[in-house]
């Protein structure tokens, strides 16, 4: 991942900010709007901002007044909301992201939420060619095929990540299909081609539990599931069951 053109000013702008990952995850939320919210899977835009701010360790609100103050230079629904110039620090973020595409700042902003205590000068040096670009910590994502399922080997970056494995992941959906396993949602079917073969894919014993490596089943460990019934797995820790989301949907 590429640092942003003006990054040694960006870290000289920092001294009055001492939360520059929630400006950032701001940044994405303002300048990509709907699209960036779904794209993360918490929910709404309330539910959102609860988990980043969880996540990030402030609170829902200022990550609404961060995302505020940068939404009069993008072209989103609430263009005009707040205006004011933007501070120092928010300029430089601004200015050294605008050249990114959604892509590299979906990516970014993963980075961000799966490991909020990594020194933010660190950031763009703790990047693998094998990170995941996903949110939930048991989503498996993309490495080379292999034929040998074999989960949570712990790799050392800045932080500790546990490895993930889309074989297993191609697997799983081979047989439970693309349709979520809770609330049978599927996104071709709604969304048409953009959304074909899309859906997350969820690990019932969560690879935070496990401390070393085993041979992932992916039938009997994995499910499919759409953001989300996965979002709402996740609502508290350890995470609730299926059956425990199942039967809160069947009962609303």
């Amino acid at each position: 991942m590429k640092k942003p053109y003006n990054w040694n000013s960006l870290i000289n702008s920092l001294g009055d900010c001492n939360s520059p990952y929630a400006y950032i995850v701001a940044y994405y939320l303002s300048r990509f709007d709907r699209d960036g919210y779904q794209k993360l899977g918490f929910g709404n835009m309330t539910d959102t901002h609860e988990k980043i701010g969880s996540l990030l360790g402030i609170s829902a609100n200022t990550i609404k007044n961060f995302r505020d103050a940068f939404d009069p230079y993008h072209e989103n629904r609430r263009r005009g909301w707040w205006q004011r110039e933007l501070w120092r620090f928010e300029k430089e973020i601004y200015e050294g992201f605008k050249e990114y595409s959604e892509e590299e700042l979906y990516v970014l902003v993963c980075k961000i939420l799966t490991t909020p205590k990594l020194d933010f000068e660190q950031l763009f040096d703790s990047f693998s060619v094998s990170d995941d670009t996903l949110i939930f910590p048991d989503e498996v994502g993309e490495v080379e095929e292999t034929q040998t399922f074999k989960e949570g080997s712990i790799r050392q970056i800045q932080v500790n990540a546990y490895e993930r494995n889309n074989p297993a992941r191609k697997k799983c959906i081979e047989y439970y299909g693309l349709n979520c396993y809770i609330c049978h949602f599927n996104f071709e079917k709604l969304f048409g081609e953009i959304g074909k073969g899309f859906i997350h894919v969820h690990h019932i014993i969560p690879l935070s539990e496990i401390n070393q490596e085993y041979e992932v089943n992916p039938i009997q460990d994995l499910r499919p599931l759409c953001p989300n019934c996965h979002a709402m797995i996740h609502r508290k820790y350890p995470p609730f069951t299926i059956e425990e989301i199942k039967d809160l949907l069947s009962k609303n």
